[in-house]
This record gives structure tokens, C-alpha cells and sequence, in this order.
């Protein structure tokens, strides 16, 4: 079927090409839009981080003036015979302070060098607390002098002294003529020194053997003699380390039976006399 003359054909619109140089020129001009962009995000985002951070400081500093991170308590665990202020004292960390200002190395050594310790851990506690942790050396014995008590290491080092018995599951030596403790971490010179060193070989010997925890005294009695108080109440009598030692395994064998409440001379020749108490 022919087409009528009128009939128009419609003819498809040609496409603009673009030239090289106006295709570069695009592409430079969507760089720059989306360099803008990038740049607008990132102000907004510098904006935003300085807006935080200036908030935050003016936060801090108006907590800091308000005393918001003053130290309000500095508390110490792990003490059996220190007391608590001593250790606070010896710290040199005073209530009051700014925390951010409290030199931790500083009072580590403070601590350490003024005490005798296995073990010292410091730490700030946010926003206002500082934690003092710390391990006190094992004392072998307690020391009576008068109205003082001394506790010392199985090397005769100061622990620490004080007015009344603190710790009770270590024996309390009795007899002693003079104490000379020229400061904690130090060696005592305890008088008579060669009766106070067969103590502390009967004491370390009882530790080594692990029936330390069962004697209750040491005494250094006045006709020369040397007497073991047990918790159960038995007391054994020696004349010297000597005589404690040829007898140690009879000893042991009664501390391990828990024998109570008997009176142990073992200075009357090769057989121990036995009474009741």
C-alpha cells in the first residue's frame, strides 16, 4: 500500500557530540563540584569534632574548677600489720589534690622506700579516688618490748612496730632485754642477741617445716632456758638449739597429734617429762 503524499515521515533528531575540549571542560567542572562537596563535608565534620571537643573542655575545666577531680579518698588493701594512714602518709598523696596532678612513680618510691613490701601497686580511680594495693613482707614473729610490738622477717627486718598485736597467727616472742630497730626494711638487733638467735633458728625451722602457724609464743625464760607455747596450750622446754634439735621430730610429732594442754621438759635428759597443766 503506497503512502499518501501528505503522509510526513518523521525523522529521528540528530544527537549534539560533544568536542574533546567541551567534554574536558565537563569533567572538570563535575571535579570541581564534587571537590566543593568534599570539602563543605569535611568543614562540617571539623566544625562538629571542635564543637565536642571545645564542649568537652569547657566541661572539664569548669569540673576541674568546681574540684570535681580533687582527690576525696585514697583507700589501702591488702594491709595486715601497716595501718592504713601510715601507708597514706608515706605516700605523700594528699586529700585535696587534683588527681591529674598526683605523681604515682613518686609515691611508689615514697611508699617502698619507707616500708618493708613484697608487693605495691598505685592507681587512679576516676574521677576522684586513688587505690593503694599492696603486699606487706611475711613476718616470721612479733617482738614484745614494753608497750611495743615489732615484726619482723625470718632475716630480722623490720615490718613494722606498733603499740598493740595486730596480726595473731604468728608466735609473740617474750624475754627480750632491748630492742634496737633503727627503721622499717632494716635488721633489729634484738639483746641478748645470741639467745634471740636460737629463737629465730626455732622459728624458721618451725616455718620450714610448716607448724609455724600452730605456736602461739616464744619465751626467753629467766633461768636461762628457751619455752614453745602452743595454741592448744602445750608447752615444750629446751636448753638451747641443741637440745631443740635432737628433740625436733618428737615436737613435730606432737604439734602434728595437736597435743593440748601439757607441760613438755625435755631438759631433764634423754626422755621428755610430761605433766599435766
Amino acid at each position: 500500500m503506497k503512502r499518501s503524499k501528505k503522509e510526513k515521515v518523521k525523522e529521528k533528531p540528530q544527537l549534539y557530540e560533544l568536542s574533546k575540549e567541551e567534554l574536558r571542560e565537563q569533567r572538570r567542572q563535575q571535579r570541581k563540584i564534587k571537590k566543593r562537596k568534599r570539602i563543605i563535608k569535611s568543614l562540617i565534620v571539623i566544625l562538629v569534632i571542635l564543637g565536642i571537643i571545645g564542649g568537652l573542655s569547657f566541661a572539664s575545666y569548669e569540673a576541674v574548677k568546681q574540684g570535681f577531680f580533687n582527690v576525696s579518698e585514697i583507700e589501702v588493701v591488702g594491709n595486715e600489720i601497716v595501718d592504713d594512714q601510715t601507708v597514706i602518709d608515706a605516700s605523700g598523696i594528699q586529700i585535696g589534690e587534683s588527681i591529674f596532678f598526683v605523681d604515682i612513680n613518686k609515691a611508689n618510691y615514697s611508699i617502698s622506700s619507707l616500708l618493708n613490701l613484697d608487693d605495691l601497686v598505685i592507681s587512679k580511680v576516676m574521677p576522684n579516688k586513688i587505690l593503694i594495693s599492696l603486699k606487706e613482707s611475711t613476718p616470721i614473729c612479733a617482738v614484745n618490748d614494753g608497750n611495743n610490738v615489732f615484726y619482723l622477717t625470718r632475716d630480722k627486718k623490720l615490718i613494722e612496730n606498733s603499740g598493740y598485736l595486730r596480726k595473731t597467727d604468728i608466735p609473740l616472742v617474750f624475754g627480750c632485754e632491748s630492742v634496737n630497730a633503727p627503721g622499717i626494711g632494716q635488721k633489729v638487733v634484738i639483746e641478748p642477741f645470741w639467745r634471740f638467735d636460737t629463737v629465730m633458728n626455732v622459728l624458721i625451722d618451725l616455718k620450714d617445716s610448716g607448724y609455724l602457724e600452730k605456736i602461739s609464743e616464744v619465751r626467753m625464760t629467766d633461768n636461762n632456758t628457751y619455752e614453745i607455747v602452743t595454741k592448744n596450750g602445750t608447752i615444750f622446754s629446751f636448753w638451747d638449739y641443741n637440745n631443740y634439735s635432737e628433740n625436733e621430730n618428737y615436737i613435730l610429732n606432737n604439734l602434728a597429734e595437736n597435743t593440748s594442754n601439757m607441760l613438755i621438759n625435755l631438759t631433764v635428759g634423754t626422755k621428755p617429762v610430761i605433766k599435766a597443766r
